[in-house]
């Protein structure tokens, strides 16, 4: 069972994905890692959580105070358990599920709001992460100071910048176990 364990819904139960559709949700310990990260800055922002499978990490960031969280998942099983978690907690008019493949919504992302933050966790074996940065650089959907967060396998090595309209600029890396969490900003 997964709980929120950061914010105004610390201790919330999260509905779980069901088990055979393979998805890894983001501890509860590297969610909170994060959150002790990013506390500070992340009232009432605007938050992209791709590859969000149970909306987890999107969550979290509303419990703490984000303003807006788009999700972006292509499983539809797993768009349903993000619709009942945002049900369940009340966040409708504070998110938006987007029901599309990561790289499809990257290259032509239909977004009301520039974004503030983004995670990113998405299947560790496909080594994404440096892609998305390559397209994130020239992204129109992020500004100087945007806040990249890259949850990844510690065998995806990413280089300390990617530098196109935007440089985006790693500051800080964590290890949890055989996972990463590595945090950027575009500058």
């Amino acid at each position: 069972m997964m709980r929120v364990v950061t914010g105004k819904f610390k201790g919330m139960e999260i509905v779980s994905p069901p088990k055979d559709l393979e998805l890894r949700p983001t501890s509860d310990r590297v969610r909170e890692a994060i959150f002790d990260v990013i506390r500070f800055d992340i009232y009432g922002k605007v938050f992209l959580d791709l590859f969000a499978g149970s909306g987890a990490v999107g969550i979290e960031a509303l419990s703490e105070g984000a303003e807006f969280v788009y999700f972006v998942e292509n499983n539809p099983r797993a768009i349903q358990v993000i619709k009942r978690n945002i049900l369940r907690f009340g966040l409708i008019d504070n998110s938006k599920v987007i029901f599309k493949d990561v790289f499809k919504f990257l290259s032509k992302p239909e977004l009301e709001r520039k974004i503030d933050f983004i995670f990113l966790d998405p299947p560790y074996k496909m080594h994404f992460v440096s892609q998305i940065l390559e397209i994130l650089k020239d992204s129109s959907i992020i500004e100087s100071n945007s806040v990249i967060i890259a949850e990844h396998s510690k065998e995806e090595i990413l280089n300390e910048e990617y530098k196109g309209r935007l440089l985006i600029s790693k500051y800080k890396e964590k290890r949890y176990g055989k996972i990463l969490v590595s945090y950027f900003v575009a500058e």
